[in-house]
């Protein structure tokens, strides 16, 4: 089967060939993606699906590329995007109704500006709201799942399912869809109404806290999740991390759960840091870091 010329006829929009993943993580790392695809709404997305699982071909869902490292082999199969169909928003009764692949930060934006609060915390993280939802994102003591009412997928055999709150589980950065084969398309938050300008002052204070201690440069966010009792950045900044390099990756100066891209660095120059920096952690306070970030992909030359 030639699938580029089946993934042709299936969507409206033309499927991508050996695609750089660099171009779309934010880290700004990745060998190709044999197909990108941008499905222009549920039923291409389920053509592609079912294609995928007709032919056993490897299938890995896309948000905006943030806490996520793609090795420098790239991704077999097909890189599938939702940007297309999955974008919009719509307020209504102190909820909303939004697309798992509306950023996250304009999300809490746009509450805060309607006088909805809840969502501060969101403000300045770069992911996408399905990515949240699959990583339970918070910070600040907030988490996303505290104002989750339903949330709609897609299982890999094109099965759609709506499910409410009750029905799903959360906790600290994990939610049940960690270990099923779905995709989510949207969900519906509930919000607290509150003060506008209460809640735009505190927007304002997160996003320039975030600004101060976030390096400039590519990143994937927090690599450590926080492991009880103390912040993975402390951890590695007390074992003398900050700074280490391994070609282009760099250990930032300004977070110590941060690896940073300073121009060129492959994902084997993060992952040796990676493994350097749990060394020294385990060493100093034997602890062991667990990755926050996704690493999926192939080693280069494979």
């Amino acid at each position: 089967m030639d699938l580029h010329e089946a993934l042709g006829r299936i969507l409206s929009r033309p499927p991508l060939k050996d695609e750089p993943m660099s171009l779309h993580t934010s880290m700004k790392i990745g060998g190709p993606a044999d197909f990108l695809v941008y499905p222009q709404n549920v039923e291409e997305l389920r053509q592609v699906l079912l294609l995928a699982a007709q032919n056993d071909i490897p299938l890995f869902v896309l948000g905006n590329g943030t806490n996520l490292l793609v090795r420098d082999g790239g991704i077999r199969g097909i890189v599938l995007s939702l940007a297309d169909m999955c974008s919009s928003y719509v307020f209504f009764n102190h909820s909303v109704r939004a697309g798992a692949a509306l950023s996250l930060s304009k999300l809490g934006w746009e509450a805060a500006k309607r006088g909805l609060s809840g969502l501060e915390f969101t403000t300045g993280i770069p992911g996408s709201l399905g990515g949240a939802l699959y990583m339970n994102a918070g910070a600040y003591g907030s988490s996303i799942s505290e104002l989750v009412r339903e949330v709609s997928t897609i299982d890999f055999h094109g099965h759609y399912l709506v499910r409410t709150r009750g029905e799903l589980e959360f906790s600290y950065r994990w939610s049940n869809f960690q270990e099923e084969k779905v995709i989510i398309l949207e969900c519906v938050l509930e919000l607290i109404p509150g003060d506008k300008n209460t809640i735009m002052q505190r927007v304002n204070s997160i996003r320039e806290e975030r600004a101060r201690k976030h390096p400039i440069y590519p990143s994937a966010g927090s690599v450590f999740r926080n492991p009880p009792g103390k912040p993975a950045g402390f951890l590695i900044e007390q074992s003398g991390c900050k700074g280490m390099e391994e070609g282009d990756a760099q250990v930032s100066y300004q977070h110590g759960n941060f690896i940073i891209n300073r121009g060129n660095a492959t994902a084997v120059n993060v992952l040796t840091l990676i493994d350097k920096i749990k060394q020294k952690v385990r060493d100093n306070f034997h602890l062991e870091l667990e990755p926050e970030i996704r690493i999926i992909g192939e080693n280069g030359g494979e």
